[in-house]
């Protein structure tokens, strides 16, 4: 566990290249309930959301994990995270890097909540879930089910207050 953890020490996160899909592609593959992205729909989400989609890379040039999110319009203010992975045996310290992450674009933009679809037991519920407790008392609080959504169901985490406090 500690050489895992020292691994993730020199990792970075940046913006999702091109270079960067087929290792996209390949981890959403490995999740069941996942849409594996086409490359035209990778492209889209980083030309027009560049701030919202990331890579977690090590120093070594590998690539650990990857978040697709985008700003919401109804309700305004919001951002929807789409996909959120990591390969084993790091999901734990990725999930950790990315709520860090998610916490900076929330606080960037003054975003007042977090939307996102899952499982009651998945790996962004978790990322939500460490989102929330570095705002301090927000509430995941779930939603309707998702139509067609393989037995997903909405999730939010309201911000508002609570993030323009911290600032």
């Amino acid at each position: 566990m500690k050489k895992t953890a020292r691994s993730l020490f020199n990792a970075r996160i940046r913006p999702v290249e091109v270079k960067d899909f087929a290792f996209i592609r390949s981890l959403a593959a490995e999740v069941p309930t996942f849409t594996v992205p086409s490359e035209y729909v990778l492209w889209f989400f980083t030309h027009f959301h560049p701030d919202y989609c990331r890579v977690l890379e090590q120093s070594t040039g590998d690539l650990r994990a990857y978040l697709l999110a985008m700003p919401t319009s109804k309700p305004t203010n919001g951002i929807a995270l789409w996909q959120v992975a990591a390969s084993t045996p790091d999901r734990t310290f990725a999930l950790e890097y990315f709520a860090a992450y998610v916490r900076e674009v929330v606080e960037r933009t003054g975003a007042a909540s977090v939307f996102f679809t899952t499982h009651e037991n998945s790996a962004s519920l978790r990322l939500i879930r460490l989102l929330a407790k570095q705002f301090g008392d927000c509430e995941v609080l779930q939603l309707d089910p998702v139509p067609a959504g393989q037995g997903e169901h909405e999730f939010r985490l309201s911000i508002g207050k609570i993030a323009q406090r911290t600032r």
